[in-house]
């Protein structure tokens, strides 16, 4: 049996502790297209909350940020939705929904329909 030489203390080498995982939100990338349209648009939002998906579709559109936005979902059946930060945590990436914009003076109203 050999025996193992003795190391100098300051010639060990400690573990680095292990670094927390950043808890990054859950990104949604959802597709909607006008009525009119033939082609998608990806909407990519940074988080799932209302507040991100109305920040994007004013981003893609060309709507106004400082207005107050309404926005709905029109499910298949027909069920028109107040929508809210719980819904939205629950869309799939690469959702498909119609979209509708109605605008006036000071406010616009977004309506999601699913397909």
């Amino acid at each position: 049996m050999k025996r193992m030489a003795c190391v100098a203390e300051e010639d060990i080498c400690v573990p680095q502790p292990k670094k927390p995982k950043v808890d990054l939100q859950r990104r949604v990338l959802l597709y909607v297209r006008k009525e009119c349209d033939e082609v998608f648009d990806a909407l990519m939002l940074r988080s799932p909350t209302l507040n991100a998906l109305t920040e994007a579709i004013s981003e893609k559109y060309a709507l106004p940020i400082d207005k107050k936005a309404r926005v709905y979902q029109k499910s298949k059946k027909g069920v028109l939705v107040n929508m809210d930060d719980n819904m939205i945590q629950h869309y799939s990436n690469e959702d498909t929904f119609i979209l509708a914009v109605e605008s006036s003076a000071e406010s616009f109203r977004v309506t999601l329909s699913e397909i």
